[in-house]
């Protein structure tokens, strides 16, 4: 790490601690996130998730994203357009994992603006921390019972995750919970394949996603989840297996 980096980045972690809950204790690790969990041992709830908490599997992760991201998963690099980021603003991209995507929204919000990494993972926070950029602030925790307060930010992802959690509804009203009025959500998942492309690819799809314990989400299934949080302007796309859906949290002044 560049050391003329660091007071930057402790910033960037003591903005982060304002937006957490009062009640929340936070311990800086050594690694470079803030712990809300610390010492506390997660038992993953399927094969996936336990390939991610250790080095060898978060790793490997790193590396498959950025080739989705730079092939045939354009999504990846598209996650701060769709959610309308504007410099100054505030980001919390939940599940980060090893921070790919959270680099790209600190870019998108500038040195005024703040990203904010939430994972479970520690060892995924650690590959997060050694690309941090100045304006990021990374976080353990938990998706379903995030330690933000109300209305931190102006709006909020989870890329590739919410599939992977057991309580995917209370992920989502998380998400929503955390974001201003009128402020943008977007979910990334994968999905079955549609088209020609479905007879090929879709038993392949429907076996690895039962062997990592992730559930395969249709478009209209996560759209009316986010219907019924409240949210407005629901819309999806689905690109390959890729599934994204965004959405406008309610604004009662509207």
């Amino acid at each position: 790490m560049d050391k003329s980096s660091m007071p930057r980045r402790h910033a960037a972690t003591a903005r982060l601690e304002q937006l957490l809950r009062p009640e929340t204790t936070a311990v800086p690790s050594t690694a470079g996130y803030l712990d809300t969990m610390p010492g506390e041992v997660v038992p993953p709830p399927g094969r996936a998730q336990a390939a991610w908490q250790n080095r060898f599997g978060s790793a490997a992760w790193q590396r498959i994203q950025r080739v989705m991201a730079a092939s045939f998963v354009p999504g990846y690099r598209r996650v701060a357009d769709q959610l309308r980021l504007r410099p100054g603003q505030t980001v919390v991209d939940v599940g980060c994992g090893p921070g790919n995507v959270t680099v790209r929204l600190a870019e998108a919000v500038g040195d005024d603006g703040l990203a904010v990494g939430v994972d479970l993972s520690g060892p995924m926070l650690e590959l997060a921390a050694r690309q941090a950029r100045p304006n990021m602030g990374l976080l353990r925790a938990d998706a379903t019972g995030i330690p933000l307060r109300d209305h931190c930010a102006e709006a909020a992802c989870a890329t590739a995750v919410v599939m992977l959690v057991p309580e995917p509804v209370e992920a989502l009203a998380e998400m929503v919970r955390i974001v201003v009025p009128g402020g943008w959500l977007l979910v990334m998942v994968p999905c079955r394949p549609v088209g020609r492309l479905a007879a090929l690819t879709g038993p392949l799809v429907d076996a690895t996603s039962r062997f990592g314990g992730a559930r395969m989400f249709t478009p209209d299934e996560l759209q009316g989840l986010l219907e019924r949080l409240g949210c407005e302007q629901v819309g999806s796309e689905v690109t390959f297996n890729m599934l994204t859906v965004y959405a406008r949290t309610a604004d009662e002044s509207a």
